[in-house]
């Protein structure tokens, strides 16, 4: 787990900022999807991982993945593309530790994302 004490080393905003061309109102928008939907993807890889079922641990874990690396939140990106290739091959061994390995870092990422966001 990361165990970074400040939002800067969890997420890089401004290497977010140069991936929607210094547009900080978007940047702002993806941060309160991101934190609107994460909490519905990591409940899709509960009960996916519960249900033995592949296809949703990938496709959650894929979100995750791709939101997180729009803000370098490096760590976080790790340990879903840990899981994304866990479900698209079919295999959940050991999807729970992953998948807790996930959650820690996703707690780093929308405690950032939510300082980030109370910076107006």
């Amino acid at each position: 787990m990361n165990s970074a004490d400040k939002p800067e080393d969890v997420i890089n905003i401004d290497e977010a900022l140069s991936r929607v061309a210094g547009d900080e109102q978007m940047l702002r928008e993806l941060a309160q999807i991101f934190l609107e939907e994460s909490p519905v993807w990591v409940d899709k890889i509960a009960t996916s991982i519960a249900n033995e079922e592949p296809e949703g641990v990938f496709r959650a874990a894929h979100d995750i993945k791709g939101s997180t690396e729009v803000f370098r939140a490096e760590s976080a990106a790790q340990a879903a593309k840990q899981l994304e290739k866990m479900g698209r091959e079919d295999d959940l061994e050991g999807a729970d530790e992953a998948f807790g390995a996930l959650k820690a870092e996703l707690v780093w990422v929308r405690n950032a994302l939510e300082d980030y966001l109370e910076e107006a």
